[in-house]
């Protein structure tokens, strides 16, 4: 199950666990207070991402 985190880099509303239940976890927070530093990353640094993605 996936619980509501903070950002390390942006402070921002993210998640941590699995990935399946984002919209629950996110649910009710503003897009403008969520975090959007994977939306930023260029594919380079997101490899390690790309690479153990869960799908």
């Amino acid at each position: 199950m996936c619980q509501r985190a903070v950002c390390r880099k942006c402070q921002g509303i993210t998640y941590r666990g699995c990935g399946m239940h984002v919209d629950q976890v996110l649910a009710g927070v503003p897009k403008s207070q969520r975090c959007d530093c994977a939306e930023k990353e260029t594919p380079a640094t997101n490899v390690w991402k790309r690479l153990f993605r869960r799908g």
